[in-house]
């Protein structure tokens, strides 16, 4: 009797649940596409696409689940409809006119300054895709300096060269997080311990939107991102082992939540006001991603 329960129970936990192994590629040139932010829709459950495009994920069965990637369109769809290959469609925009202005590197501005030595909290993503995003406003004197050469952030990594994506975006009249002012990935690569990171964007010919922008990190699950460790848990004689996705990535204090944003279950929130009492220079304020921009003309 004892068997045929547990015969039972195992049958149906597999009919609840299934493992999901897919190729995501370009629906018009059939390309894989890498790095694809995965979510189940309005659960903590996630992951991300590898180089090749392939990704794999457990949920339970009929669940909604979101890909999103910078160029493509969003897809929502339910788990038990993905096959083998799935397919994301490209954004097409209508660009409008623009004047070419050609780049005279002889001035610089750096805006978002953030000393090293004054850091002591950051995000970690622990073992899902989220995004923050950080919100820069237009100024009048980016008039003339408008070029952004570098991105300046502070990393802590308990591996080498844990990757990471940089997500430019435009703001909607809710203030989100919406639609890419660049349609490619920006990889940046994170040294192994407490660093500053910088990402030379130079070549891209961004200029800063009137409207502002947002810079927004996105935590890539992959296997070289993989960071294994042992931990303990007081009262409790066993050493749990674990495992987390590097690197951790630096934040300031700020009074307001008002450029502060998290993509996490599907969908974008504010970012919420930090209670710990352990670090004083952090309680009851927001956590703003410590990034600096240079400009130039």
């Amino acid at each position: 009797m004892k068997k045929l329960l547990a015969i039972t129970i195992f049958l149906i936990s597999n009919l609840c649940f299934s493992q999901i192994k897919s190729k995501i590629i370009n629906s018009e040139t059939k390309e894989k596409i890498p790095y694809v932010n995965i979510w189940v829709e309005n659960e903590n459950i996630g992951t991300t696409s590898n180089e090749n495009g392939e990704f794999e994920l457990e949920v339970d069965n009929s669940k909604v689940i979101l890909f999103s990637a910078i160029g493509f369109e969003t897809k929502k769809i339910s788990s038990d409809s993905i096959k083998n290959i799935l397919e994301l469609k490209p954004i097409t925009t209508e660009l409008e006119e623009v004047v070419i202005k050609s780049k005279k590197l002889t001035k610089k501005l750096k805006i978002g300054k953030f000393k090293k030595s004054k850091i002591s909290h950051y995000f970690g993503c622990g073992m899902t895709p989220w995004i923050s995003a950080r919100f820069f406003k237009y100024d009048k004197k980016y008039d003339q300096i408008s070029f952004l050469q570098k991105i300046r952030l502070l990393t802590e990594s308990d591996i080498e060269n844990a990757k990471f994506n940089i997500r430019l975006y435009g703001v909607n009249e809710k203030g989100e997080p919406d639609g890419y002012i660049y349609d490619e990935n920006i990889i940046g690569i994170a040294k192994k311990g407490k660093k500053i990171t910088e990402v030379n964007v130079s070549n891209l010919n961004i200029t800063f939107p009137k409207e502002g922008f947002f810079i927004a990190i996105e935590w890539l699950i992959i296997e070289s991102n993989k960071f294994e460790h042992n931990y303990n848990i007081q009262g409790y004689e066993k050493t749990i082992a674990g495992f987390s996705y590097e690197p951790a990535i630096g934040t300031v204090p700020a009074e307001t939540d008002e450029n502060s944003w998290i993509y996490i279950q599907g969908k974008w929130t504010k970012m919420g006001i930090n209670n710990s009492g352990i670090l004083k220079n952090y309680k009851d304020k927001y956590d703003l991603l410590a990034i600096e921009l240079t400009l130039t003309n």
